[in-house]
């Protein structure tokens, strides 16, 4: 059980500005897991197994991707009990995503509204933090990593991006999701597209043919 109640720390994150706050408590998760202290947030997960596409979720509650898009908190917050955790969106070069302020609170309606863009610090750095993470893969969790293009990539050059990203990820990752859907990028939702979309999936499978075929399908994400 947690040893830190949200209730206790919610004051003090709703008096920061929300993209402080998200940025401050990735950075403690990041700095304590894997340490005596990460008993403060962490939870028991639930054995309720269940194989999709070929994989074996240990439960069906995962993270989505967008909150750790550089992927350097991945046994800190699979620490909180997920099944599955997606990492990202990250794009081949780091880039700073859409100008501030850009995160807004609705605490009426529980809700955050969020506009960051593919903010992230790039490939390399990406695949470093994730090889670092041991203990959530090690305790037979599920690590997906999410990859897009650059906001500076035309449109039409798109696949050279995620097929830049997906070489990269590839022997890392037990499922790669293609983020042709965040509302953040510009254009990027003319890749959804049924030629584009068709298109995508046949560069990234011939590329990766090994690879099962559900690796390959681009998947909704939001970033």
């Amino acid at each position: 059980m947690a040893l830190i109640p949200y209730a206790l720390t919610r004051p003090f994150l709703f008096g920061m500005d929300p993209e402080a706050a998200h940025e401050l408590t990735l950075g403690q998760v990041a700095k304590l897991q894997n340490t005596p202290l990460q008993c403060l947030w962490a939870e028991a997960r639930v054995h309720d197994p269940v194989t999709v596409a070929g994989l074996k979720f240990p439960n069906r509650v995962g993270l989505a991707a967008g909150l750790d898009k550089n992927g350097r908190c991945i046994d800190g917050l699979g620490a909180f009990g997920f099944g599955f955790i997606e990492v990202g969106t990250v794009t081949p070069k780091g880039q700073p995503g859409n100008p501030k302020p850009r995160m807004f609170r609705l605490p009426e309606k529980n809700a955050l509204i969020n506009r960051l863009g593919f903010n992230n610090e790039g490939l390399a750095s990406f695949l470093a933090n994730v090889q670092r993470a041991k203990s959530f893969r090690a305790g037979g969790g599920i690590l997906g990593l999410n990859i897009g293009k650059n906001a500076a990539t035309p449109i039409e050059d798109a696949a050279s991006d995620y097929l830049l990203c997906l070489d990269g990820v590839y022997p890392h990752a037990d499922y790669v999701t293609v983020n042709i859907s965040s509302p953040n990028t510009k254009n990027l939702r003319a890749l959804q597209s049924d030629e584009a979309a068709k298109t995508e999936n046949q560069n990234h499978c011939l590329a990766h043919q090994p690879k099962p075929e559900p690796g390959c399908a681009p998947q909704p994400s939001a970033a």
